[in-house]
């Protein structure tokens, strides 16, 4: 089942066909894709269903969970406070939220790089009370809380390391300095510039499990079987994962991220200066990672994953949003098309 935006060349269609098998041996219920080739060309498509119960297709425009693509959204939120002056790139987290007995060292430019190396909250423990109440709505305190449970993984600076927590913290950070909730300083700061007006940091709150009808389920995998985790409330990702958008929607944010355009050429030089991973040919800026030359952002929760990434050097643009966090193969399913759609988008054009 396939919804196209527009007539497709015939190197999208051969792509697309790709995907589509890719996505069936994967067996991932729901995917949309929104691409734009090196010479130009804009197509987006949706492909399978949007409920495995009903069979309903999976519409282009669907509005879904990306995951940690909010990070780069946040953090593109804190590095516009640091122009007005609300915060400083090397202020101490602590002096800012001093209730939070936070290490020395732990600065807003180290939690944006995530080379804070605060302990991460998302443990086994937080994930068996997570799945115990799904319809809980979690205290960005809370959050933190569960993460200082656990020791600091290294001195803060010395090493990198992936963080949820350190977002969480960006998140409560941004609202202390301005008096303003995160999810309205999104809308101004971020959204409402772009145009994107189906993009959204939700409220934390009961509705905040909501998406808009006709609502797409997205699916955790239990070993071979799929279970519907559309209802768990996000409210545990808030400024680490929590935000809505479309794959449209996620092309002309992440071109204006990597192009720079709601930042000063200073400050986009400094986001864009990334630390290389190790084990990878990635390398991670300050809310946006380079992937071997692509640059973007992925993220999952329950019952979904995204891939959303510009590559400067070609003008190609790739985003995929997959209705299931895992496929059969216990991979990231955007990722892997993600990938795909690289390679040959890059065949097509040689």
């Amino acid at each position: 089942m396939t919804t196209l935006r527009r007539d497709l060349s015939s190197t999208a269609a051969a792509i697309l066909a790709e995907v589509d098998a890719e996505r069936k041996r994967l067996d991932v219920p729901g995917v949309v894709l929104a691409i734009r080739t090196p010479d130009g060309e804009r197509w987006s498509a949706a492909l399978g269903t949007r409920d495995v119960a009903t069979g309903e297709r999976l519409a282009v425009d669907a509005v879904l969970r990306i995951g940690s693509v909010t990070k780069t959204i946040v953090a593109t939120v804190i590095l516009r406070l640091t122009e007005t002056g609300d915060l400083g790139l090397d202020d101490e987290a602590q002096t800012h939220l001093p209730h939070l007995n936070l290490p020395n060292g732990v600065t807003v430019r180290r939690l944006l790089g995530m080379t804070a190396g605060l302990p991460e909250y998302t443990t086994e423990e937080f994930l068996t009370a997570l799945l115990a109440a799904p319809e809980r709505v979690w205290r960005p305190r809370e959050l933190v809380e569960f993460a200082q449970r656990g020791p600091q993984h290294f001195a803060p600076g010395a090493s990198w390391e992936y963080s949820n927590t350190g977002y969480i913290l960006l998140g409560m950070l941004a609202e202390h300095a301005t008096g303003v909730l995160v999810e309205d300083l999104a809308a101004r700061l971020v959204f409402e510039p772009l145009g994107l007006e189906n993009t959204s940091l939700p409220p934390r709150s009961p509705a905040g499990t909501a998406l808009p009808d006709p609502r797409v389920r997205g699916y955790l995998r239990d070993d071979t079987a799929l279970v519907d985790a559309t209802d768990i409330n996000p409210s545990w990702g808030w400024t680490a994962g929590n935000a809505l958008s479309t794959a449209d929607d996620l092309v002309v944010l992440v071109e204006a991220l990597v192009r720079g355009d709601l930042l000063s050429e200073q400050t986009q030089r400094i986001r864009m200066t990334a630390l290389p991973i190790a084990g990878t040919d990635w390398a991670y800026g300050l809310g946006i990672a380079d992937f071997g030359g692509i640059w973007g952002h992925n993220g999952q929760l329950p019952g979904f994953q995204t891939f959303s990434g510009h590559d400067p050097s070609t003008g190609a643009t790739i985003v995929v949003i997959a209705t299931a966090n895992e496929s059969i193969e216990h991979t990231n399913p955007a990722d892997a098309l993600a990938m795909r759609v690289r390679e040959l988008l890059a065949s097509a054009t040689a």
